[in-house]
This record gives C-alpha cells, structure tokens and sequence, in this order.
C-alpha cells in the first residue's frame, strides 16, 4: 500500500471525515419552525398519500428510523434513494407525495439531479 494517501484524501473525504462536526451542528441548531409546523399539520390531516425519503449514503440509512414512525403511524412511507427516483421512479413527483431529502451538503450529484427533476414536475 501506498504511503502517500493524497489521492485518497479529496473533498469527498474531506466530506466524509466532516460528518461528525455536521451532525453536531444539526443537533445544535435544531428548532421547530413554522414552515415545518405546517408541514406536519398538512400531513396529519391527510394532504399526502405517501411519504418518500431519500438520500445518499449515510444520509439515507439515517432516515430509517423516521421510515418506522411513519409507518407505525400508519402513514405509507416508501425508503428509496435519490439516484433510484431521479432514473427510474419519477411518477413519485406528484402533489400527493410528500418527499423528504437528507444530505449532509446538499451538493450531491444525485440530490441536485432530484432537485432540478422535482422543480420541472407537474404540480
């Protein structure tokens, strides 16, 4: 093995290597927030048919947890990653889906691949 770990040692390990620092600052700046509020509001009362979560990597399985509480509250919840629904399950893009994206950046191919599919949806 190579002593010399520069190649490896890119910003995508940088990225890597942040994700302690970035959960702690998440944590820290945590609050509820009134678009969030209403959001909430707007699912209890059955706005949506479905919830999606997605995410990459870490980001995705860390979305897990929140797939089992919408699931025992008897809310149909679907797991799938971004690059999943950017290729090959687009028809989730509609008004009675309410889809939830985690990633650390926000800078992801995948997840800027979704957001642009998402803004040229039809409403």
């Amino acid at each position: 093995m190579p002593s010399d770990l520069s190649v490896v040692k890119g910003p995508y390990f940088r990225d890597l290597m942040d994700q302690p620092a970035a959960l702690e600052a998440t944590l820290a700046g945590l609050e509820v927030s009134p678009a969030l509020s209403d959001m909430a509001s707007r699912l209890r009362g059955g706005e949506f048919r479905r919830v999606v979560l997605t995410g990459m990597g870490s980001s995705y399985h860390a979305l897990h947890p929140l797939n089992l509480e919408l699931i025992g509250s008897g809310l149909t919840a679907l797991m799938e990653e971004a690059s999943e629904l950017v290729y090959h399950k687009s028809r989730f893009f509609d008004p009675g889906t309410l889809l939830i994206v985690v990633s650390q950046s926000g800078q992801s191919a995948e997840i800027l691949r979704l957001w642009s599919s998402t803004r040229d949806a039809p409403a």
